[in-house]
């Protein structure tokens, strides 16, 4: 997911905790050479970085999401309860509670580890997010015990939403947050998973993960840098994260398929039309420009118009994450035994499928 540094409101902060890597005492400023220029909030995020490398534990996030507050937009007073919240669009005045206060909280943590985990971590570092998100999440049934636990993710939209207006800035972030949330979903899902997998095909698991990660990651990147590069356009923040919402949805839906077929045994059969490759490649080409490019080169903003060799970059890891899931995947299918086997190749092909067309009898949302 594309990395979005949140506004830090004090530069107190001296990272004094990283996670076990050092006592109470360390100052990570006696390590880290800060470039000179860079100061404030700019000084702390280069030293988080320069500190917070792969692999990261969930410690490690946990300690450095500590020393943060809430980004501006969710507001200064979130967390004592009771404090009035100015309304400038004249909707009424909001007033904190001993839930809201809660889920601020979990928000700012959720959102900025998984601002530190993208900058500096790769898919086995999004499994530690995973569990660091969860001793977050209980931290917050500690304060609102009456709310089911299976609903404390959502509980983050809800306030979110409670303590913003709707300028299209607010809408863009409020649909980074539900983005975020729901890939939180999508990786605690694959945790489980891999928990529960027999032990035989366990690291064939792992590889599949890994390799959808890295897919799923050069598909945004594709989608964000290629086929929607419109930088004027201030819907587009909302509409790209809404895209990766879909995408995790989907993800969720096809790993109950493969657990069905490979725990339960449960029969699978192919429900799309057999995908050739070169209607993949056909789909690739169509998407391999802007979508309103005649208007940037009408408008001389040909500049916007993403170089050959991004495009070309971006093509080409597409390509090749691609190649290594469906790899991934032909591997489990020739670890299971025949009938499985012959299942989970039927799941593989309508996954296939859903990548070029849709196939909405199988998945809950539908990807642009």
């Amino acid at each position: 997911m594309k990395a979005i540094i949140f506004t830090i409101s004090s530069a107190i902060v001296l990272l004094s905790a990283c996670g076990g890597r050092a006592g109470s005492n360390f100052d990570p400023r006696d390590t880290v050479n800060v470039p000179e220029g860079l100061t404030g909030e700019d000084s702390i995020a280069y030293i988080e970085n320069a500190i917070l490398k792969s692999p990261i534990s969930a410690a490690d996030l946990l300690s450095l999401a500590e020393v943060h507050t809430v980004q501006d937009r969710l507001f200064h007073c979130y967390e004592e309860a009771g404090c009035p919240v100015y309304d400038p669009y004249s909707r009424g005045d909001h007033q904190t509670e001993r839930r809201d206060s809660a889920a601020m909280s979990l928000a700012n943590r959720l959102i900025r580890m998984a601002d530190l985990v993208n900058l500096n971590g790769d898919a086995n570092d999004k499994l530690q997010w995973a569990v660091a998100v969860n001793v977050a999440i209980d931290s917050y049934h500690v304060a609102v015990p009456s709310l089911p636990i299976d609903s404390v993710v959502f509980d983050i939209n809800r306030v979110v939403s409670k303590f913003s207006n709707d300028t299209q800035s607010e809408l863009n972030f409020r649909w980074y947050v539900k983005a975020t949330v729901d890939y939180y979903r999508t990786i605690e899902a694959y945790r489980q998973w891999l928990s529960e997998v027999p032990s035989n095909i366990k690291s064939l698991i792992h590889n599949e993960y890994v390799a959808w990660h890295n897919f799923n990651e050069a598909r945004f990147a594709f989608w964000r840098d290629v086929s929607y590069n419109q930088e004027w356009y201030s819907m587009k923040p909302m509409e790209i994260e809404g895209y990766y919402e879909n995408l995790s949805a989907n993800r969720r839906a096809e790993l109950e398929e493969e657990r069905s077929i490979i725990l339960e045994g449960k029969p699978y059969f192919q429900k799309g039309k057999t995908v050739a490759s070169s209607q993949w490649e056909k789909w690739i080409t169509d998407h391999s420009v802007p979508e309103d490019i005649e208007y940037l080169r009408n408008e001389f903003w040909k500049d916007r118009i993403p170089s050959d060799s991004i495009v070309n970059n971006r093509v080409n890891t597409l390509k090749s994450t691609f190649s290594q899931w469906m790899e991934a995947h032909k591997a489990i299918a020739k670890a299971l035994p025949q009938e499985q086997s012959k299942w989970y190749d039927n799941m593989t092909l309508d996954i296939f499928c859903r990548l070029v067309g849709r196939l909405n009898n199988i998945i809950p949302l539908e990807e642009l």
